[in-house]
């Protein structure tokens, strides 16, 4: 029948949307407490890639970066998600760079800090709401 020929396509285009959700699962980040900030765009990597990527504002393009490990921090009772910390490292053709540790809950970013390599210097960010387009970071220029 014509009406269940259009549920199986509205049922196919519901399984396939989250793809497309994920390819712009993305924050926009500036950093805290520096005279002069940092901005950067976090794009988590989509279900079946094991990349994904940092571009910072006036950077010479993508880094990537790889999870290298996930675990729980504290599991919440009720409906609400557990908090979680991630680290991923930059991938770059001269080897591993920095890390970023990011702690989040559901939608939520918690925490999100860079650990730069060559010195060990923790750089902290913050969720720059303001900066975020459809499908990418838009930032004012300043």
């Amino acid at each position: 029948s014509p009406m269940k020929q259009i549920a199986i396509v509205i049922a196919a285009v519901l399984v396939c949307n989250p793809v497309v959700a994920n390819e712009n699962n993305f924050r926009c980040l500036k950093s805290i407490g520096l005279k002069h900030p940092v901005r950067l765009q976090f794009t988590f990597p989509a279900d079946d890639k094991q990349l994904g990527y940092v571009t910072y504002q006036n950077g010479s393009g993508r880094i990537a970066v790889q999870l290298l490990n996930e675990k729980e921090l504290r599991r919440v009772t009720g409906r609400r998600p557990s908090e979680f910390e991630s680290q991923w490292e930059e991938t770059t053709s001269v080897g591993a760079g920095g890390t970023y540790i990011i702690v989040s809950q559901g939608a939520r970013l918690n925490e999100f800090r860079y650990i730069r390599k060559k010195d060990g210097k923790i750089f902290k960010f913050e969720e720059d709401v303001e900066a975020a387009g459809e499908t990418q970071c838009e930032w004012k220029s300043k």
